[in-house]
């Protein structure tokens, strides 16, 4: 049955059209991040956990907790299980036990970059696969659309912490986060 141009226009298709999308990159990223490491499962919750130390290095358990949105006994537990596996280390505190630091080890570092470049090629084969002018509307559209989403300051420092990559000025996020900043300098003068 073919669709008229206003059914295609309308938000209801939108919505489904974005689930369908949504749920194609999770679980082509979550493929890409759920991998075997000496004969044992890396789940996408140690590969995320993996992921924000490589990308922040070094870090406090509790910043791993905010940063992933879970609990301190969650990461804790993450920890304990990534560590067993040789991927990464926690130092304690001696003094405090809530400030232990959590760093990758040589094979965790190697694994989290394997699942990265896997993601990456899935990726560019989608990307590389459409014609230059629909990847530059995808692009735009979707850029458009988080400028719209991210309306909260609070949004936009979410989606930096979850997203996963590193920190680049041409990134929309950045630019919409700048921005905000911008505004917010005008309005104090």
């Amino acid at each position: 049955m073919e669709q008229t141009r206003e059914q295609r226009d309308s938000p209801e298709y939108a919505e489904m059209i974005a689930d369908v999308f949504v749920e194609a990159v999770r679980r082509a990223t979550t493929a890409a991040m759920c991998c075997e490491y000496a004969e044992e499962e890396i789940t996408p919750s140690l590969m995320q956990c993996l992921q924000y130390v490589y990308l922040r290095g070094p870090s406090p358990v509790r910043q791993i907790a905010a940063g992933l949105e879970v609990s301190l006994s969650a990461v804790s537990q993450l920890v304990d299980r990534l560590a067993r596996k040789g991927l990464a280390t926690r130092r304690e505190n001696e003094s405090d036990r809530r400030l232990t630091e959590v760093n990758l080890t040589g094979s965790g570092d190697l694994l989290v970059r394997q699942m990265r470049e896997r993601r990456l090629e899935w990726f560019e084969s989608i990307a590389g696969a459409m014609p230059d002018d629909k990847r530059r509307a995808f692009l735009e559209g979707i850029e458009s659309f988080l400028r719209v989403a991210l309306a909260r300051e609070s949004d936009i420092d979410r989606a930096c912490v979850k997203c996963g990559m590193e920190h680049t000025p041409s990134c929309v996020i950045s630019e919409v986060k700048a921005e905000r900043a911008e505004g917010q300098e005008e309005i104090t003068q």
